[in-house]
């Protein structure tokens, strides 16, 4: 994200040849990056935007460590029908997070409108005897996409 700013500081100042005041060019360009982002660190603290709702995913990736799971994960987030999760959930793999029931899983997905997949990513759930059966029961029609780099 960082990047992302200086360099479009830098092609910005560079492209009008003027000095920026007060650090004013850089703010806007802040701002407007945040505008057009889905992503969000902390959902808990996130202001809920009218007409949206917390949803279980829709989608859920799975696949080995260091599989490209993550970088599949920001190529989806590119596409404005698309929320993802902002970290890896472990609610399907890790008993101490399961038992904090879908209320709490549900609380870790990001605000979302009616016609916008969420999607969450969660490598361990491919390597845990009890993921599939929970995600099941949760849901029988999720979409899982198995990202296994090969």
């Amino acid at each position: 994200m960082a990047f992302l700013l200086v360099s479009a500081y830098l092609l910005l100042t560079h492209a009008q040849g003027a000095p920026v005041e007060n650090g004013a060019l850089l703010e806007t360009l802040k701002s407007q990056v945040g505008l057009f982002s889905n992503k969000s660190e902390h959902y808990s603290a996130q202001v809920r935007p009218p007409g949206t709702s917390r949803q279980i995913p829709q989608t859920i990736i799975i696949g080995v460590r260091k599989g490209g799971t993550r970088a599949l994960l920001e190529m989806l987030d590119i596409h404005p029908n698309i929320v993802v999760a902002a970290t890896e959930v472990h609610f399907f793999d890790w008993d101490e997070n399961y038992v904090k029931g879908i209320d709490w899983y549900r609380s870790l997905m990001p605000f979302s409108y009616g016609n916008q997949i969420t999607i969450e990513k969660t490598p361990g759930y491919f390597t845990s005897p009890q993921a599939p059966e929970r995600i099941h029961d949760m849901n029988s029609s999720i979409k899982l996409v198995k990202n296994v780099n090969i």
